[in-house]
């Protein structure tokens, strides 16, 4: 398989760092962003043993500043730019969506989607002019979550934000068609980060929503691995706006 260049944010834990292993161990070339710097070092580390190039960048993707320097960096080095996976995002507290803070919901928006929308916005201005790559001159994969397609209690605005992701996915493949595709993941309930590694923060959100998963396990970050690969493959080419579960069958649409 040829080597690709892929910026991935929120690489510091979670899924983020089970797609660098994963797309790593294929052969290919990362560009890692996160806002914790020893959470980006601490999964840097673990590629070591691939024969790959990585390039570190520390810093907030709701910063339009950061983000244009980022992807500055990123065609410095690397000069083509084959896909941007927007994965970064935090949930917050579990909270009433009426009791939640101002701060918070602002912070919520700013990291889930203004932070893809900044990120996309000058990565597909210099993907568009990548003509060395055909048919396809770049992919963007949206890490966004059934919880946009079916709202749950207690994360009432991590739910608003990944609706947004997901409404941002079809407009971008929309508005980049043909040369750029957009896809977008939605996990369900993985053990993860977000739920600070507390299953039974999971179980409490089951219950409350009166949802089920029908493979009788709590998901992992690795489970969501072999979705990404694909998409960033040629396997993939002819898929665009699409939005793909991917819960152990909670969500069915």
């Amino acid at each position: 398989m040829n080597s690709k260049n892929i910026l991935i944010t929120g690489a510091g834990s979670g899924f983020g760092r089970a797609m660098a292993i994963r797309l790593a161990k294929e052969g290919n070339n990362l560009i890692l962003n996160d806002l914790n710097s020893e959470g980006l070092k601490e999964t840097n580390n673990l590629l070591n043993s691939y024969n790959i190039e990585t390039l570190l960048q520390v810093g907030d993707i709701s910063d339009s500043k950061f983000v244009q320097s980022m992807i500055s960096d990123t065609f410095y080095k690397f000069k083509l730019l084959h896909v941007l996976i927007n994965n970064a995002g935090i949930g917050g507290d579990p909270t009433n969506i009426i009791d939640l803070p101002d701060a918070v919901m602002e912070r919520i928006m700013n990291v889930n989607f203004k932070g893809p929308w900044l990120v996309t916005k000058y990565a597909a201005k210099k993907m568009k002019t990548q003509r060395e790559l055909k048919p396809i001159r770049g992919k963007i994969i949206n890490i966004a979550s059934i919880a946009g397609k079916d709202p749950t209690p207690l994360i009432g605005m991590y739910s608003c934000s990944k609706a947004a992701v997901i409404a941002l996915t079809k407009v971008l493949a929309k508005e980049l068609a043909p040369r750029i595709t957009v896809n977008a993941v939605c996990p369900g309930f993985h053990v993860t980060g977000i739920y600070k590694n507390d299953p039974n923060l999971i179980k409490e959100f089951l219950d409350i929503s009166n949802k089920k998963i029908l493979l009788k396990r709590i998901g992992t970050a690795e489970d969501i691995t072999g979705l990404v690969s694909f998409l960033v493959s040629e396997d993939s080419n002819y898929m665009t706006g699409q939005i793909i579960n991917i819960d152990g069958g909670v969500v069915f649409h």
